[in-house]
C-alpha cells in the first residue's frame, strides 16, 4: 500500500464505475421519484456528471435536513440523488482501497466483513485474553456526544492531505467537505444517510 495516493482520480472517472455507483446508491430505493428520474435518462445523466467533474463545473447540491428517531433522535442531512451517486463513487474508488487499510484493526461498523457480529466476537476474544492476565479487568462503555457535529472539517482535510498527493483528488475532496455546507462554520460533518461520513468515523493508524 503506497504512503500517498497518486494519479488515480481521472483514471476512476469511467462510465462503468458510475453505473456501479448508481446501482449501490439506489439499493432499496428503486421506486423513489428522484431515483426513477435519474434512471429515465441514465446514460445522459452519468455522462453529464462525469463531464462536470472533469471540467470542474460539478457543484454539491443543497442539503435537505430531517429528523430520525431510531435508534436515537438526530438530524440527517440528505443530498440530491446525483450527489449520492458521486459519494458512492468517491467512497468505493478512493476511501475503501486507500484509506480503509490505514484504519486501526479494531475499527468496526460500516466496514466490509467487520460489522456488529464481528465486533462482538473480537471483544469476546479480547476479554478471554485479558482475563488470563488481569482477572479484575474493566470495560469502559462510552459514547462521544454529538460526535459528527464536533468534527473540525479543516483538521479533517489536513489529515487527508497527508495521504493524498493527487491534486485533482485533493481538490475534489475539498469540494465534498466544504461546498454548500449545512453549517454556519467549519465545525461539523453532515450525517449522511448514504454512508454516514465514512471519512472520519474511525481512527487512522
Amino acid at each position: 500500500m503506497p504512503k500517498k495516493i497518486k494519479n488515480v482520480f481521472y483514471k476512476s472517472l469511467t462510465f462503468k464505475k458510475f453505473v456501479e455507483a448508481h446501482n449501490r446508491a439506489r439499493k432499496n430505493k428503486f421506486y423513489k421519484n428522484e431515483v426513477l428520474n435519474f434512471d429515465l435518462n441514465l446514460e445522459s445523466n452519468i455522462i453529464n456528471l462525469i463531464n462536470s467533474i472533469k471540467n470542474n463545473t460539478y457543484r454539491v447540491g443543497k442539503y435537505h435536513s430531517f429528523k430520525v428517531y431510531e435508534p436515537k433522535e438526530r438530524i440527517i442531512q440528505s443530498l440530491p440523488y446525483r450527489d449520492r451517486v458521486v459519494h458512492q463513487w468517491y467512497v468505493e474508488e478512493f476511501i475503501k482501497p486507500y484509506i480503509l487499510p490505514k484504519f486501526i484493526n479494531t475499527s468496526f461498523a460500516c466496514l466490509p466483513d467487520k460489522g456488529t457480529h464481528f465486533a462482538v466476537t473480537s471483544i469476546q476474544n479480547m476479554m478471554r485474553k485479558y482475563r488470563k492476565i488481569f482477572p479484575d479487568y474493566y470495560i469502559l462503555k462510552c459514547d462521544i456526544m454529538k460526535y459528527f457535529n464536533s468534527i473540525d472539517s479543516i483538521i479533517l482535510f489536513n489529515i487527508l492531505k497527508k495521504y493524498i498527493s493527487d491534486k485533482a483528488l485533493l481538490n475534489f475532496s475539498s469540494k465534498i467537505l466544504f461546498e454548500n455546507r449545512p453549517f454556519d462554520n467549519y465545525i461539523g460533518i453532515p450525517i449522511r444517510k448514504l454512508y454516514k461520513s465514512i471519512f472520519c468515523k474511525y481512527l487512522f493508524k
